[in-house]
């Protein structure tokens, strides 16, 4: 399953309207923003049809999965969005980062919490918005791209640093331009070491290189820094995310 997807969920108190477009979304915020509502909706469309008082506009099927046995009910589901709760706490097991792995279907995980063992874009982290008629909104907006080279006179600063994700390729370019500067480039050797990799250069300008498809679980603490050192740390993406 791929492709952009429209979704519209509708009752008499409630509207949903939002797009997804990647097979991993997260729906994250504070409680009480209708975020458990909207999977209620579908699971009661899912019962009862139209006499649940719920509508659904979708050129995919709309599920809902929960409970222990959700491993075999998963295996029957395909090329359908698969709709989970926060209290479902498998999201969080092995198994199941194995079954979206090999899944074809897209899923929609309502969390509090970041989901540190699956590999989702920063764009694909929303938060509801709205009273009556909601809709997903972007939590990390605006993550500027980086491309083919470093646009130095585009940055917020001039950075000391360059931290990048991985030790290959993208560090051996990266090393190359920044060389070129005068900026001291290293890897972290991993998305997840960028936090501590970070905290070694607590007065320094850097900017952290990573693919932004893979980096959504990263980006709290990320942010975080980023609040506590006001311009001095920024992240840009090296490819489309």
């Amino acid at each position: 399953m791929t492709g952009v997807h429209k979704v519209s969920v509708r009752n008499s108190r409630n509207s949903y309207s939002f797009v997804l477009t990647r097979n991993i979304t997260l729906l994250c915020g504070d409680s009480g923003r209708g975020k458990t509502t909207l999977f209620d909706m579908i699971h009661e469309y899912n019962r009862y049809g139209r006499s649940s008082g719920v509508s659904v506009s979708c050129d995919k099927k709309l599920v809902t999965l929960s409970g222990d046995d959700w491993s075999s009910e998963l295996s029957k589901i395909s090329n359908s969005i698969v709709v989970i709760d926060e209290d479902s706490q498998f999201i969080r097991s092995i198994d199941f980062v194995r079954a979206v792995r090999g899944s074809d279907n897209y899923f929609l995980l309502i969390t509090r919490n970041y989901l540190a063992n699956l590999p989702y874009s920063v764009d694909e982290i929303y938060e509801i918005s709205g009273a009556k008629n909601k809709k997903f909104v972007s939590i990390y907006k605006g993550l500027k791209r980086m491309y083919d080279h470093i646009p130095a006179g585009k940055l917020p600063f001039i950075p000391d640093v360059i931290i990048t994700a991985d030790g290959k390729s993208e560090y051996t370019f990266f090393k190359k331009e920044a060389g070129r500067m005068g900026i001291l480039c290293v890897s972290a050797e991993g998305k997840s070491n960028i936090y501590s990799k970070l905290k070694e250069y607590p007065y320094k300008n850097v900017a952290v290189i990573a693919d932004g498809a893979a980096f959504g679980a990263e980006m709290p603490n990320i942010v975080g820094l980023q609040r506590m050192n006001p311009n001095k740390i920024s992240c840009f993406s090296t490819g489309i995310i």
